[in-house]
């Protein structure tokens, strides 16, 4: 499953778009053709500690942060459940790590399931914090 553009992930939100728009550059950037693991030695991966899904799961963990001071200054009803969305994907990637999964040799895996929660959390979860703090102006469109 390929990872949806920017654009049709909007919230109309800045704050959460923006960590959308980071998510997706960092998607290609991580698993762009030609970028090789750090991690290599002779060519080969040890599958030890994947620098590429920690540099993930570190971007994630610095959005999801940011995401959930906007749900706290806006009295997200919903909060609870958002974060355990959070926590879900970041366990996942966390899960993959500890099992040695190489993002390099099983990059298909890491973006599907990257990419599969990306589909069903923005639409779920992020658009309606979006919906929320638009519409109790605890932010402006676009912003």
């Amino acid at each position: 499953m390929p990872m949806a553009s920017p654009q049709t992930l909007s919230t109309g939100v800045r704050d959460i778009d923006r960590g959308t728009e980071g998510l997706c550059y960092v998607m290609g950037r991580l698993f762009e053709p030609g970028v090789e693991c750090r991690r290599q030695l002779n060519g080969h991966c040890d599958r030890t500690a994947c620098t590429r899904l920690a540099a993930l799961t570190k971007f994630m963990d610095r959005t999801f942060r940011q995401q959930e001071s906007l749900m706290a200054e806006a009295a997200y009803p919903h909060e609870d459940h958002h974060r355990r969305e959070h926590w879900r994907i970041i366990e996942q990637l966390r899960h993959m790590r500890d099992a040695n999964v190489c993002a390099d040799l099983d990059r298909q895996v890491v973006r599907e399931v990257v990419a599969q929660w990306v589909s069903e959390h923005i639409p779920e979860c992020d658009r309606r914090l979006g919906n929320w703090a638009l519409t109790r102006r605890v932010r402006d469109p676009g912003r």
